[in-house]
């Protein structure tokens, strides 16, 4: 993105995080608020299920069409390829820390301040990580933004964590992933399992960037991060593509469990249905698996 197409999102991000709130929720305050708190309170429902990546999918295209109609932004979602920023062959390696996203005049800020892990604050002894207070820099630091929900004002705080970028972000981990033979495969690798010993490609950005304390490393909270939406976009970017290997098939094939965890029991189907709570109504998978169909419009 050019200069001043990264200033224009960025601009509509704090724009979003001035507009009253309109969701209902406790503490929401602004518009980016709502988004926020609708990820958390369906969190339980709309991770490890078959329904993950459409589900989010359709929260991004919900997150947009409010920065456009709300804060009039006119360019398209931007999503960060942090495979771009991975050095696979050295895990421990913080040059990543320096990827156009996190720079302080042009991007969303870098690392919070450091904060000692202790086993209290990191209670499954996640090493490497590096930061975990407020983030010092950019247009994202407390004095211009902070996140309300769930409890109340906070600062936007990062806990950089190398080893999780560089091997979870690896291409050849995405390789693998773009070799599932199905919707259900694909969907179950690109999540992973909730293990810090085997790379998950939905992680790399969560707990490499919000690592052990920051809030894009916490499951229900990661919202809070504006970074979550160019990690999710990137995630959508590779679904799309692993859709277009074989388009007639895969705009129609989901699968996967319906219930977090449930596999084996009942699954998800084409006429399932997902909505975005007080944001959005219900769409049926079916319908969120073409980027261009009746919800909706869009491509990369």
């Amino acid at each position: 993105m050019k200069k001043h197409e990264k200033k224009n999102y960025i601009d509509a991000v704090l724009c979003l995080s001035k507009r009253k709130a309109i969701s209902g929720y406790d503490n929401t305050v602004n518009r980016f608020d709502d988004h926020h708190a609708v990820h958390n309170v369906q969190t339980p429902d709309i991770h490890f299920v078959g329904h993950f990546l459409l589900w989010h999918r359709y929260f991004l295209a919900t997150y947009e069409k409010a920065l456009r109609t709300e804060c009039g932004y006119k360019g398209a979602q931007p999503y960060w390829d942090w495979s771009l920023d991975a050095d696979p062959k050295n895990t421990s390696s913080t040059a990543w820390f320096n990827s156009p996203v996190f720079d302080p005049k042009t991007g969303f800020g870098g690392n919070g301040a450091y904060v000692e892990h202790t086993p209290q604050n990191n209670p499954f002894g996640i090493p490497g990580a590096t930061g975990g207070g407020c983030v010092q820099d950019g247009p994202f630091t407390e004095k211009a933004f902070t996140p309300n929900y769930p409890s109340g004002p906070e600062c936007l705080r990062r806990d950089f964590i190398p080893w999780i970028i560089n091997s979870w972000a690896d291409p050849a981990v995405i390789a693998e992933l773009m070799k599932s033979p199905d919707y259900t495969t694909f969907a179950f690798n690109m999540e992973g399992i909730p293990s810090f010993d085997v790379p998950a490609v939905h992680g790399s950005g969560h707990f490499g960037v919000g690592g052990v304390l920051g809030q894009l490393g916490n499951v229900e909270n990661s919202p809070a991060d504006p970074l979550f939406y160019l990690h999710h976009g990137n995630l959508d970017y590779i679904f799309w593509k692993w859709q277009q290997m074989d388009l007639k098939t895969r705009l129609n094939q989901v699968g996967g469990p319906v219930k977090s965890f449930g596999y084996g029991g009942e699954n998800v189907t084409l006429d399932f249905k997902v909505n975005m709570g007080p944001l959005a109504g219900d769409a049926t998978l079916g319908d969120l698996l073409n980027t261009k169909g009746k919800t909706l419009c869009y491509t990369y």
